[in-house]
């Protein structure tokens, strides 16, 4: 019995199957006589704490058994500071290191000279599985077996193999017993489902992993770009014992990793308080919403969500202040999407704003375009997380250049054509546009655009409040709008409306 340092050889002695006999130095034979049948050594071996490698041989000089321990194999503190013994959990399994080793259960603190009280065999009726495979960055693949596996069959990288072109691995390592982590010499392409194959691999009972139990899918999403996923509802100032939330909609048609998003801040033009949005893949559908915030549970007790709540429970977000802020969605210090909110973008009809979110209108437009974010309908509860905003607007396709959206509009918040939208497209930018609403009398009652400059393509929005900030009565009303560019030409237009109110 020896390790690198010193060996002592064993007497003359037999040891019966199924039988344990205890070694020890020869001093503490009489020590250990009363736990079974004990032979003492001289000299005995160290067995250092830390770490060391301790073989039996035969006088051919024979490997009987070996073990090269060390104390972490105990994967528990108290009992690693000493005191335990290590203790073998399957004596006829194949796997040698520390996937069957492990601190002795006895509260003694060993068993010499009876069965180990970690003491266990076979493999049980299920089959040795592949339960999964995760890309945990981008030339890394995590796989967890259902149960520990050998060391010798799982680190050999040609016993696994990649879907996709990839192939097999550059290394295979087990350093958890039932996980092995893959190495590849080249980054994984994005946007594919990759299949991950294991063969010839072992349990520590000699049971080989084969089909349909040998295999697991990953998915690998694109790289998110900017306007893939965009900004659509923020609740910046929620009601007492109440949680901010941001909510996000995918504007792509590709599955995306919310794992590749932080949400963050900023700060003059530098990005602060950044916060990684999950530490795993979480996918994005095509068309789907997904709400971010540190209290998903307070969100569905406060508002209204749908069957299919998309939510995401982050340790922290930014500091979203009530008065004003800016929310930005990055990938790798690319800003994916940001909005510039403030308090007064809120319908001034509402006294209290708090507990209201900021909805989007509209996919088309800017995210900071001026009233494309308007408080969420009251007939909504005031938001709508993870589902369709009340505020959503339909683009529509006119000839004309310049076009109501709808006749009609009440701005009442419930949600319905609460803004009177004056839509234009204009075959170039650069126009500059005037634009008052009149009543049918020519009343003047509001200025909406002054000296403001268009792009090709845009919308105009009234709220219904005139100039002292008051809903201007039930009516029919005039806009008139002129535009001018700078080599002096001139366009007016004149369109007729309705602002209604529901009737008792």
């Amino acid at each position: 019995l020896s390790d690198p340092s010193s060996k002592g050889t064993l007497k003359k002695a037999s040891i019966l199957p199924d039988e344990y006999l205890i070694l020890c130095p020869v001093a503490d034979t009489a020590q250990y006589k009363p736990f079974g049948r004990t032979l003492g050594l001289s000299p005995w071996p160290s067995l250092n704490n830390l770490s060391d490698q301790i073989v039996l041989k035969s006088f051919t000089n024979r490997t009987v058994d070996s073990v090269a321990y060390a104390d972490t194999w105990y994967k528990n503190n108290v009992k690693k500071s000493g005191g335990w013994t290590l203790e073998r959990i399957d004596p006829k399994a194949i796997c040698t290191g520390k996937e069957n080793w492990t601190a002795g259960e006895d509260a003694r603190g060993g068993t010499p000279g009876q069965q180990n009280s970690v003491f266990r065999t076979g493999t049980g009726s299920e089959p040795l599985k592949l339960i999964s495979a995760v890309l945990t960055d981008s030339i890394t693949i995590t796989l967890t077996f259902n149960r520990v596996v050998d060391s010798f069959t799982a680190t050999h990288p040609h016993n696994y193999s990649l879907n996709n072109g990839a192939g097999t691995p550059v290394s295979a390592s087990n350093d958890t017993g039932a996980q092995v982590i893959l190495k590849y010499p080249a980054g994984i392409a994005r946007g594919n489902t990759y299949k991950v194959t294991a063969s010839n691999i072992s349990d520590c009972a000699g049971s080989v992993i084969s089909a349909p139990n040998n295999s697991a899918e990953f998915f690998y999403a694109q790289q998110i770009a900017k306007g893939d996923v965009l900004i659509t509802e923020i609740l910046f100032n929620p009601r007492p014992d109440g949680a901010d939330f941001v909510e996000i909609y995918n504007n792509s048609n590709s599955r995306l990793d919310l794992s590749d998003l932080d949400l963050a801040s900023v700060k003059g033009d530098s990005l602060i308080s950044i916060k990684p949005i999950s530490s795993a893949a979480l996918i994005l559908e095509p068309g789907a919403y997904f709400v971010l915030t540190t209290d998903p549970d307070n969100i569905r007790k406060e508002y209204r969500t749908e069957s299919t709540f998309n939510s995401v429970k982050m340790a922290s977000l930014p500091a979203f202040n009530d008065d004003a802020g800016v929310v930005v969605l990055v990938d790798n210090s690319s800003r994916i999407d940001q909005l510039n909110y403030n308090a007064a973008m809120h319908l001034k009809l509402i006294r209290d704003p708090e507990g209201v979110s900021l909805e989007r209108s509209s996919f088309n437009r800017a995210t900071n375009d001026p009233g494309n974010f308007r408080s969420a309908a009251a007939s909504a509860g005031y938001a709508t997380p993870g589902y369709r905003n009340s505020q959503f607007t339909v683009d529509l396709n006119s000839e004309q250049e310049v076009f109501l959206a709808s006749p009609t509009f009440s701005p009442d918040n419930d949600g319905f054509e609460d803004f009177l939208e004056v839509r234009y497209q204009l075959s170039e930018p650069g126009w500059i546009a005037n634009a008052t609403v009149y009543t049918d009398r020519g009343i003047r009652i509001r200025k909406i655009a002054n000296n403001l400059t268009l792009a090709a393509e845009g919308y105009l929005n009234w709220d219904g409040l005139n100039e002292s900030e008051h809903i201007a009565p039930v009516g029919i009303y005039i806009l008139y709008l002129e535009i001018f560019n700078e080599r002096g030409q001139v366009k007016k237009y004149r369109r007729s409306f309705v602002l209604a109110t529901k009737l008792n």
